[in-house]
């Protein structure tokens, strides 16, 4: 555990004790903001797991205060650790943040950030460090999302405008794309533009030539 966050969570540990009922909501909305939020290649082990244990000793925590900062600690730990399985995926030299916002609903959002996220076209780009907008938006297209107009959709790489209405960027200038790709932590900010608070977010990483060496190198 981190240390700012084995303190916060060590802080209501020893002063007050959350009940099992109230662990088992706590661990779900982390789980949905950490782990069932990350992907490599789309694939799943049958031995992944996550749990979150409750000794039953003691008072049940009461005090909304205390709760909201558990979680909020919570959120944050499984996060880090989370998102440590994304750079330790194989062969990984990059860990993708897909934001997406303004879908026409929350599963919307989802679904693009994971077909973004698992289009092998879109992962290869990232290892080679090029800033190719068209594969992006070419996987957005082709989500199975309830509604889509691709003239209203922007696309940024860590705050760099590469794709506005739906075409390529007016200010887009490559030297300034590329400069962004060679960072290893990037965020691709996707707007759907349908004028919506709906948003959703998902990290991956890119696929490199060790992802292939790696996975064809052994057996199960």
């Amino acid at each position: 555990i981190k240390p700012n966050m084995a303190t916060m969570l060590g802080f209501i540990a020893t002063d007050a004790k959350v009940d099992q009922a109230v662990l088992d909501q706590c661990l779900l909305q982390a789980a949905n903001q950490s782990f069932n939020r990350i992907t490599v290649d789309g694939d799943t082990s049958t031995n992944d797991a996550c749990m979150l244990v409750a000794t039953g000793l003691g008072m049940a925590l009461e005090e909304t205060s205390q709760l909201d900062i558990f979680q909020q600690a919570l959120n944050q730990l499984m996060r880090d650790l989370a998102l440590d399985i994304v750079r330790d995926g194989e062969g990984a030299t990059k860990c993708i943040e897909i934001s997406v916002s303004e879908g026409a609903s929350a599963e919307d959002c989802l679904e693009v950030a994971y077909t973004v996220a698992h289009s092998p076209l879109v992962k290869t780009a990232f290892f080679a460090c090029d800033p190719n907008w068209g594969r992006i938006l070419a996987a957005i297209g082709r989500a199975n999302i309830e509604q889509l107009d691709v003239s209203k959709v922007a696309i940024s790489l860590n705050g760099y405008p590469i794709v506005e209405r739906g075409a390529l960027a007016a200010s887009y200038q490559e030297s300034e794309a590329a400069k962004v790709m060679l960072q290893t932590d990037i965020t691709i900010a996707i707007s759907l533009g349908q004028g919506t608070t709906f948003s959703d977010t998902v990290w991956t990483t890119d696929f490199s030539y060790d992802y292939v060496k790696i996975n064809a190198e052994y057996r199960s």
